[in-house]
């Protein structure tokens, strides 16, 4: 399979068919997730990978409609027009939380200095 040049871009150091590989493990990891009553620990052990890795994939399938890696695009051109309008790191990753959350609902730990 053909990918785009977005992914070979975003998947630097991966060949195509890991690339393939990993498009169809994290899309079937977030509809088993969203179709079923699996839990990210559950999903982690089927997939040999943490649970925190679960969740990345989850949020950026999320962001992306089920691609993960159009979710990753989401999120870069988001963090880029922030930094392009001189948002500095700490309030940039606040911004980027609230609009996960608002845009997209992803669940996100509120944070003891983070306010609004």
């Amino acid at each position: 399979m053909q990918l785009n040049l977005t992914w070979r871009y975003l998947m630097k150091g991966i060949n195509e068919d890991r690339a393939y590989f990993y498009k169809n493990r994290n899309l079937n990891i977030y509809q088993e997730y969203v179709e079923t009553n699996q839990t990210m620990e559950q999903l982690a052990d089927k997939y040999n990978i943490t649970k925190q890795r679960i969740w990345q994939i989850i949020r950026r399938c999320t962001m992306g409609a089920g691609d993960y890696y159009r979710g990753f695009e989401n999120y870069k051109d988001k963090e880029v027009s922030l930094k392009e309008l001189g948002v500095n790191s700490e309030r940039r990753h606040q911004l980027l939380r609230k609009w996960m959350s608002e845009k997209y609902e992803i669940k996100v730990i509120s944070l003891r200095d983070e306010g609004d």
